[in-house]
């Protein structure tokens, strides 16, 4: 269990039972709030918290407001869920504060034996440009998108050995029938987080500019928004029209 505590805020992971919970003060009951609205407010003295199903959740606790609120969102064995909380606030008010949202710490600066780099200003470690699960991934895409040259069995077989690695063993494994481009692209995002992809990912999708997939702060406000399509082409640099005047900006710029 890994908790995380701050003036406003109180964090825990936890593996629960389907039953429930309150939160209380000092080891006892004089103070324990529940949820009576069941709407994510606590209440003092109030209602037992439900927990639908047995698994893994991240529990958190607000306290930074008169109405004391609280999260509780599940989470799975994948290993690859690693994210840096401590210091951190989940919510991103303003995006230019690091100390807001939660850090994927995915890279470090050392080596293999867990020495440090060379240059602690600028990381040696080397970045993975082709990754035999991109590939796996791009199979099992092709497959679904109509693909002739593979088969879904074959597609699936890729997607688990990908998740077998990330569980630790077969606990995480799909079924042909949840095997979907929708989890395909997911799935790019969690094997491939902070390696180049989600970008052009999303173009092909055709959820980067779209108003049905939205994410905070996509189109410069906190609750996303569309944006325009011509955004899933870069503008050419200004340098490389000057050096050959027979370009064209690529429209909308």
């Amino acid at each position: 269990m890994e908790k995380l505590a701050r003036a406003s805020l109180l964090s825990v992971a936890a593996t629960l039972s389907a039953n429930s919970f309150k939160f209380r003060a000092n080891d006892a009951w004089d103070i324990n709030l529940g949820d009576d609205g069941e709407d994510g407010i606590l209440d003092y003295n109030g209602a037992n918290i439900a927990v639908a199903s047995p698994g893994n959740y991240l529990i958190t606790l607000y306290l930074g407001s008169p109405d004391y609120t609280y999260t509780m969102e599940a989470y799975s064995n994948d290993y690859r869920n690693k994210f840096f909380t401590q210091g951190q606030s989940l919510e991103i008010d303003d995006y230019r504060d690091f100390q807001q949202g939660y850090a994927l710490p995915k890279f470090t600066n050392l080596t293999s034996a867990g020495i440090p780099g060379k240059d602690l200003t600028f990381p040696d470690t080397d970045y993975p440009m082709f990754r035999l699960a991109d590939v796996y991934l791009m199979y099992a895409e092709a497959v679904l998108r109509g693909g002739s040259g593979g088969d879904i069995a074959t597609a699936l077989g890729y997607v688990n050995a990908i998740r077998e690695r990330a569980y630790g063993d077969s606990s995480g494994n799909l079924t042909t029938e949840e095997l979907t481009l929708d989890f395909i692209l997911d799935e790019r995002l969690r094997e491939l987080m902070w390696e180049g992809h989600r970008r052009t990912d999303l173009i092909r999708f055709g959820k980067f500019s779209d108003g049905d997939y939205l994410w905070a702060w996509k189109g410069g406000v906190k609750e996303g928004r569309t944006v325009e399509s011509f955004y899933d082409l870069f503008p050419i640099p200004a340098t490389d029209i000057g050096a050959n005047p027979t370009l064209e900006q690529n429209q909308g710029y």
